[in-house]
């Protein structure tokens, strides 16, 4: 049984599977893992690719080829439910990690059990060109400390990237909403009582911009606006968080001038509460070091 299952999704991704894959299994740690690859039936050379990694390197990288295209939201739920690992670490097929990650990461769930995921740092590649110090933009002090429970991933939406996640198999299940499931959705659903924590002291990842896989056609607000809704329904104690997060969206597309703004105009009113706004005026520092600069 692998201390850690990587969880690699993929689709049509030729140009980046190899480097993402070499890269987990180039990790050096002193634990066993595994790597599930889940290709959503790529019609490039994808999967050859991955069959190729599965004979070089037996027993480690473990495909599970779709005979169907699943959508990226399906495709992740089936990849995840695959992982045996005692941790669980995701890795987009188009990023890919940097020496250190799997180790640092399992360290602090080891140290840690009142953890329940985990992120770092990652450097940010912006149409293949050079690559940029990315978020959170904070002194590794102030990130050792923080402690992230249900209200802040609410609020603060996108906390940690994708690729850089870690978290405990005990927290894999939640329940599936009737809309595509985003990273954002599961983090919520995933934190339970414990928290979330940021490895400090370096960068582990490498997260290409501009390139990633829909999720399922929808338009990303969209299905955020659905997750505000339904957690200012279930979480009726964190609705100030909830209407935090509407109101950053609002705010965002209001002054950058996209039509999603009357959207969540409509999710702020829906999600109101008095404590909304002075939240969402105080955790505006936060959010701005969460942001990925310069892409």
């Amino acid at each position: 049984m692998p201390k850690v299952s990587v969880c690699v999704v993929t689709y049509n991704q030729e140009k980046y599977i190899r480097q993402c894959l070499q890269s987990i299994v180039d990790q050096d740690t002193d634990f066993d893992f595994d790597v599930i690859v889940g290709d959503d039936c790529s019609t490039d050379g994808t999967r050859a690719i991955v069959s190729e990694f599965s004979e070089r390197y037996p027993g480690i990288v473990k495909p599970l080829f779709h005979e169907k295209n699943l959508g990226a939201g399906e495709n992740y739920k089936a990849t995840h439910d695959h992982a045996t690992g005692e941790y669980i670490a995701h890795v987009d097929g188009d990023d890919y990690c940097l020496p250190g990650k799997l180790q640092c990461q399992a360290r602090l769930l080891d140290a840690d059990p009142g953890c329940n995921i985990v992120w770092h740092r990652m450097r940010i590649l912006a149409n293949g060109e050079k690559l940029h110090d990315g978020p959170p933009h904070l002194p590794d002090d102030e990130l050792s400390r923080m402690r992230l429970d249900r209200g802040d991933i609410l609020q603060f939406i996108s906390v940690g990237l994708n690729s850089s996640k870690m978290y405990r198999k005990s927290v894999r299940g939640y329940a599936i909403p009737p809309f595509p499931v985003v990273d954002y959705y599961a983090n919520v659903e995933q934190i339970g009582d414990g928290y979330a924590r940021f490895v400090a002291g370096g960068y582990y990842g490498v997260y290409r911009t501009g390139i990633g896989i829909s999720s399922q056609g929808r338009n990303t607000r969209d299905i955020l606006r659905e997750c505000f809704l339904l957690f200012s329904r279930k979480y009726p104690e964190l609705r100030a968080r909830t209407n935090a997060a509407a109101l950053t969206y609002l705010v965002a597309d209001f002054r950058q001038a996209r039509p999603t703004w009357r959207m969540f105009l409509a999710a702020s009113v829906q999600t109101f509460s008095v404590a909304g706004i002075p939240r969402f005026v105080l955790g505006l520092r936060f959010m701005h070091a969460l942001r990925v600069r310069n892409v």
